[in-house]
């Protein structure tokens, strides 16, 4: 079931953020009851999970609403986090209102937002706060910056 929504994500999600938003929901729809059924008790006890290779562009406001299909979320947060070797990343971390959405939001792993795949993975408490000098970058960062 979440190959088949990841499938569908890939294709409807080449038609722009709300064309994301869209398949990141029936991804949610196709997956959601495999991910009951696997009673993987969600995200491995946390509520919280990264989302990796977002393009720059991503506001909180749009990974919230591609995100909202999964359960309650309590908050969203993205922002760059550097890397050593001057690398640079832009990243998300999702915070649902419990266990059981945070697994609903990891089968959204591999499928496509903006015009990349995103990872999705459980984050722990610790995970989240390691961002040394991130910059965190919502709906304000994004609009100074002319995203």
């Amino acid at each position: 079931a979440a190959a088949a929504g990841t499938a569908a994500a890939a294709e409807a999600g080449t038609a722009g953020t709300a064309g994301t938003a869209a398949a990141v929901h029936a991804a949610v729809a196709a997956s959601a009851g495999a991910a009951s059924r696997e009673g993987n008790g969600g995200a491995e006890g946390g509520s919280v999970v990264s989302v990796a290779n977002l393009p720059w562009s991503a506001t909180d406001e749009q990974v919230r609403a591609a995100f909202a299909g999964c359960g309650e979320i309590t908050e969203v947060e993205c922002r760059t986090e550097h890397l050593r070797g001057g690398k640079r990343r832009y990243v998300g971390y999702v915070q649902f209102g419990s266990s059981a959405a945070a697994a609903a939001a990891t089968a959204l792993h591999g499928t496509d937002f903006g015009g990349r795949l995103i990872k999705v993975v459980a984050a722990s408490g610790s995970a989240r706060r390691k961002g040394k000098g991130g910059q965190r970058r919502g709906a304000a960062g994004a609009a100074a910056e002319g995203a």
